[in-house]
């Protein structure tokens, strides 16, 4: 009879136990995605602080020129793209 309260007991521990993992699975995902979000968050803030240097600093700065230049290579990619766009809607 002993072995079957153990095996109560034992049954209960072990339910009380997974209850526990999971809510710590539950909260792990939850922290990740709030994570990924807040990464995304920043990527929109740096995004916004560089749109904002370009604008103050027309000329590229010392060290700034390869960047500027990829900046110059997609707007003429845009404007390509656009003027095609707009072939299209003639058409």
């Amino acid at each position: 009879m002993a072995e079957w309260k153990d095996l109560g007991s034992k049954a209960k521990n072990l339910t009380l136990a997974g209850i526990g993992k999971a809510k710590e699975l539950g909260e792990s995902a939850k922290l990740n995605l709030d994570n990924v979000s807040e990464e995304e968050n920043k990527k929109k803030i740096y995004a916004e602080i560089g749109k904002l240097f370009v604008e103050a600093n027309p000329e590229a700065p010392e060290g700034y020129a390869e960047l500027y230049a990829q900046l110059e290579q997609a707007d003429a990619r845009i404007a390509v793209n656009k003027a095609r766009l707009s072939e299209l809607k003639e058409d």
